[in-house]
């Protein structure tokens, strides 16, 4: 290849990708907006397949180290407070990971621009032209070889280019820190009823995370303020740890279910750019870790004849995560459903062990398709 590889966003999926890239030697550029450390609406949990995926990019020893493992999840479900154990996973927060993960991309000898703002000016057969916008350097333009947007959920400058299959529609994000006295560290605590649902975990810091998937437009007219609604789902719940404190500024994504066309020619889309589902199971991250690692691969199998990478990739993507997602979008409808709830909470109550092969599918250990290590 003789232009770089352009990745524009510098959150878990696009460094995933850049270090990956790096890996197999191409010369790689990081457009990332944002200054870091920053926050992000997230739940910050990483299960024990996200945790194969960052051995992947030689990662893993070093967020065991700075994580916090997890052991339990306590979910208040129709009345009832479910108890199950996990066998393997952790809490991190974003603005840990994501700095850890932009500083070893920029180390593995790709070139980091931040802040810059890119957008696609022209495609063509055989390079991508970009328009790159820099506090201190003003606009400029440039030619890459091949472009990856993982600029996550407000990926909207990529929809001319890649246009949505699935309008955003759906409930929408919101996530903050906060304390909460009675929560253990290694436990993740979810409460979920008619308005959505909330998951608490305590980070590496110690404060705790709080990630809500709320209900939007017309059922959720007069519930009051986003916050508020946080507050009343986990007062409503049976939680031994349901009252918050010294809350932070609050975060609000966009509505949450939505897919596009993930690529196109000389362009791709990872991660949440390219589509997402509100991952109850707490898969975000691992998602976004998947797709960067293996478009990364693909690219490098595909290296010589590129031109149509981005087609290829759009069966590529909807394979890889597939069935993960479908776990996901039944858990979630399920949890709409009042009569679900209630079963659902009776039935974990008494048998734990129900949840069994739910937990030991979101934590296999995930390979490649192209091979890894």
């Amino acid at each position: 290849m003789q232009r770089p590889i352009l990745v524009i966003g510098g959150g878990v999926s696009g460094c995933s990708c850049a270090l990956r890239l790096r890996q197999h030697g191409f010369p790689v550029h990081l457009a990332e907006k944002a200054v870091f450390p920053r926050s992000k609406v997230c739940g910050c949990c990483i299960g024990g397949a996200g945790v194969s995926v960052l051995e992947q990019l030689d990662l893993s020893d070093w967020s065991l180290e700075h994580g916090v493992p997890m052991e339990r999840w306590f979910g208040s479900l129709g009345g009832q407070c479910v108890e199950v154990p996990l066998q393997a996973g952790l809490a991190i927060s974003r603005e840990k990971l994501d700095t850890e993960m932009l500083e070893r991309t920029r180390c593995s000898g790709a070139i980091v621009m931040s802040p810059v703002t890119a957008s696609i000016d022209a495609i063509d057969r055989h390079e991508v032209n970009v328009r790159l916008v820099s506090p201190d350097s003003g606009e400029t333009f440039e030619r890459y070889g091949l472009v990856v947007i993982a600029s996550g959920l407000n990926a909207s400058g990529s929809s001319r280019l890649l246009p949505w299959e699935v309008q955003p529609h759906g409930p929408f994000g919101i996530s903050f820190t906060a304390q909460a006295t009675r929560l253990s560290t290694g436990v993740i605590g979810m409460a979920c009823d008619a308005d959505g649902y909330v998951g608490l975990v305590r980070l590496e810091h110690g404060r705790v995370d709080v990630a809500s998937a709320l209900l939007s437009g017309s059922k959720a007219k007069g519930l009051g303020d986003s916050v508020a609604r946080v507050r009343a789902i986990l007062q409503r719940s049976v939680l031994p740890f349901n009252e918050i404190t010294d809350l932070s500024d609050a975060m609000v994504t966009p509505p949450l279910r939505r897919s596009r066309v993930a690529g196109v020619g000389r362009l791709l889309a990872i991660g949440d750019a390219s589509g997402y589902v509100e991952p109850f199971t707490g898969e975000g991250m691992t998602w976004g870790m998947m797709s960067g690692v293996e478009a990364a691969d693909l690219i490098a199998l595909r290296q010589d004849d590129l031109d149509e990478i981005g087609d290829l990739w759009r069966g590529q993507q909807k394979a890889l995560l597939a069935s993960r997602r479908r776990v996901c979008r039944i858990m979630t409808s399920l949890l709409q459903s009042s009569i679900a709830r209630k079963f659902g909470g009776a039935a974990l109550s008494k048998f734990p062990s129900l949840a069994s092969p739910v937990v030991a599918h979101l934590n296999r250990a995930w390979k490649p398709s192209y091979g890894g290590k």
